[in-house]
């Protein structure tokens, strides 16, 4: 692909336009980043999970290759939860097994019943990238405006990262 991404804002960016793509990023993660000049070793399995208004992807990644400042977007908001699945690994558990319940320790209100979580661990040879909602062709769902009346706003990413892959000037991973 002639544009070159540098950035995990500019990967959602691209998927976001084009319906097409994302279906291919979706089905093939890895294939679709080598089509857009990114390598990613052959040691890593790549998954890829989209966002809804009904569903929520969440991805712990690992502590010891990311700074909470360069969370994806759509994970920010659960700055509190990934804290503490690293420092508890019943807690941990938990997450990855009811993360409705799990979540609910940390920011004290219920979740939406209708809303879908879905925790992902990365390892050392998968990482998980989520496609938020496009939130400017999307209302607020209830766990955004949640996050909202509990004072999360603000987001901040830390560039470069594709979603919780860090990129390097040459993107090779």
């Amino acid at each position: 692909m002639a544009n070159q991404i540098k950035s995990y804002e500019a990967l959602i960016e691209r998927l976001w336009a084009d319906e097409q793509l994302k279906n291919n990023f979706i089905a093939n993660p890895k294939l679709t980043l080598s089509e857009m000049d990114i390598d990613i070793s052959d040691a890593i399995t790549v998954e890829a999970h989209e966002d809804s208004l009904e569903v929520k992807n969440l991805v712990l990644p690992l502590e010891s290759k990311l700074k909470l400042g360069n969370l994806a977007r759509s994970d920010y908001g659960f700055k509190a939860v990934i804290e503490r699945a690293w420092q508890d690994e019943y807690f941990k558990t938990e997450l990855l097994q009811n993360p409705r319940a799990a979540i609910k320790k940390v920011i004290g209100t219920d979740l939406p019943d209708t809303l879908i979580i879905c925790v992902y661990e990365d390892t050392q040879t998968i990482k998980h990238l989520v496609v938020p909602v496009n939130s400017s062709n999307e209302e607020l769902n209830e766990l955004d405006l949640m996050l909202v009346a509990g004072g999360i706003s603000g987001i901040k990413i830390i560039e470069p990262t594709i979603g919780l892959i860090a990129l390097p000037e040459s993107p090779t991973l």
